[in-house]
């Protein structure tokens, strides 16, 4: 419990941080579209590992494991998917973006966001309905 305790302070922190680094941006020059948008995005984050903090430390005062084979398992099967799928995600964006006058930061941006949003669809979808046994 000490070590979830620990990782949602600091996780916690680090949100603090990017609020003041966001505000501390915002008096030298107001915000755009893309700073809300990545804004939004940081407290939806956030939000969800909020959520899975405070189950996790529910289950350890249960007297449950943090981390189970089952929960291991459903973990290596959401990244294994992100990274099969994560290729035709990035095919996807070279497709749609290599003739565009966009910096290359935005396409990388893109497909980093994207594969981390393909592992958290996957695990869900995994958490919810489990996973086969292989054979």
């Amino acid at each position: 419990m000490k070590n979830t305790k620990t990782m949602l302070i600091v996780m916690l922190a680090g949100t603090v941080t990017f609020a003041a680094g966001l505000w501390a941006y915002s008096t030298m020059e107001p915000l755009g579209t893309f700073e809300i948008a990545i804004a939004v995005l940081v407290a939806l984050i956030v939000i969800f590992s909020l959520v899975i903090g405070f189950k996790r430390m529910k289950d350890e005062k249960k007297g449950l494991t943090p981390e189970d084979e089952l929960s291991k398992s459903i973990k290596q099967k959401a990244a294994a998917m992100a990274f099969m799928y994560s290729f035709y995600l990035w095919t996807g964006i070279i497709i749609f973006t290599v003739d565009t006058s966009l910096q290359i930061e935005i396409p990388i941006g893109i497909g980093i966001m994207g594969m981390g949003i393909l592992f958290i669809g996957f695990w869900i979808y995994y958490s919810k309905t489990g996973i086969d046994n292989g054979n």
